[in-house]
């Protein structure tokens, strides 16, 4: 089974970019909506981007914005297949 965290993420991402194509979604955002510390987010941020299905757009401070990718909306979509 898919890592619960990742799925979140990448599920909230995805509904992102259905409804404001490009725009990214903000760390405190995600922290906020997934009850998560900032190390805790940006591990598993890390992870995910080195599999593709995410791209960091911004780093200040503690905060970055981040989108999904193709193979990340992709995965979303298997995911909900399943």
């Amino acid at each position: 089974m898919y890592e619960e965290e990742y799925v979140k993420i990448l599920k909230i991402l995805y509904e992102q970019e259905k409804e404001e194509p490009g725009i990214p979604f903000s760390s405190d955002n995600l922290k906020l909506q997934l009850d998560m510390t900032y190390h805790n987010l940006l591990s598993n941020f890390k992870y995910l981007k080195a599999e593709g299905y995410i791209e960091l757009k911004e780093f200040y401070g503690e905060d970055f914005e981040a989108t999904i990718t193709i193979q990340g909306i992709e995965f979303v979509k298997n995911i909900n297949e399943e």
